[in-house]
């Protein structure tokens, strides 16, 4: 039987999360074959006992030796697939019976082209399936390509060249790769009825420091998002248009933002007020992404 769709799914060091993700994924209700991509990037946990200690044929596991980043685990995990569809989810996506059922409801008739999207929405726990919480005002999400979840035929993907693995940190690699698919026809279709549920456990205690360093590495990413792409659309999703870095300044000079972001990831300063929280992350973002578009982008 023709395998219909692929799983892509890129993890590092989530051996936990895998095992609760992984069999949500195998209990898809669709008629079509399937079958599960998992590649992990340099992980140092037990991720590859977790994976093959589930002994089923319909997943497929390889490895990076070093952690080379989502888009180049990706790219692996599509040189193994044999689905006619691409599903991209995260290591981290859990996802109801219907799901693939759902996506692929979407790719049919004259749908070639098409990008099937659903809501993402973050929880703590494992959520009841049977009274999963419902999709809220910011579920339906601006990126028009998130790999936590997508599909799209896979022969589109290789057509628009792959994920660019000059993306090795975390941020924007997929609004990336939709450019490059927007440019050869493909849109997007939204259902609310595919939503995954973004697992975070301890996501509400997690420090700022680790927050701070993750916009960093998006504010860096989105410097050479807009190097390759230099459009006011992207320059303004990356913040990279100079009325962000002028605003910036100025609030910088107002509660010394530089100085406060220091303090949090070198000695796990919290701030009391949310606003004052709120402009430190956007300063890590907006920062590091200045100093990074004053350096050329590598060649891709």
């Amino acid at each position: 039987m023709a395998i219909k769709a692929s799983f892509i799914v890129p993890t590092r060091d989530r051996a936990e999360i895998l095992k609760i993700s992984l069999p949500l994924m195998l209990s898809q209700s669709a008629a079509d074959a399937f079958e599960i991509i998992v590649v992990s990037d340099g992980s140092q946990d037990d991720t590859a006992d977790v994976v093959r200690s589930l002994e089923c044929a319909q997943i497929q596991f390889a490895e990076l030796e070093t952690p080379s980043g989502p888009a180049a685990a990706r790219n692996r995990a599509i040189d193994l697939a044999r689905g006619e569809f691409l599903v991209f989810v995260d290591d981290d996506s859990l996802i109801k019976p219907d799901f693939l059922e759902e996506h692929l409801r979407h790719h049919t008739g004259d749908r070639d082209h098409t990008i099937v999207t659903g809501p993402i929405i973050d929880v703590d726990q494992v959520p009841d399936f049977q009274n999963p919480p419902r999709a809220g005002l910011f579920s339906r999400h601006w990126n028009a390509f998130p790999t936590g979840n997508a599909s799209v035929r896979k022969t589109l993907v290789t057509k628009a060249g792959g994920f660019d693995e000059t993306f090795q940190a975390y941020g924007w690699e997929d609004p990336e790769m939709y450019v490059r698919l927007a440019r050869i026809g493909v849109r997007r279709v939204f259902s609310h009825a595919a939503p995954i549920y973004h697992y975070k456990p301890g996501a509400a205690t997690a420090p700022l420091s680790e927050r701070l360093a993750l916009e960093r590495a998006r504010g860096a990413n989105g410097a050479l998002f807009y190097a390759k792409h230099p459009t006011f659309a992207v320059g303004f999703q990356t913040k990279q248009l100079a009325i962000f870095s002028v605003l910036d300044r100025l609030a910088d000079r107002l509660v010394d933002l530089q100085g406060k972001v220091d303090a949090a990831i070198d000695h796990g300063y919290e701030p009391d007020n949310g606003l004052v929280r709120t402009l430190m992350i956007l300063h890590a973002e907006i920062e590091a992404g200045s100093r990074a578009g004053s350096t050329p982008p590598p060649v891709a």
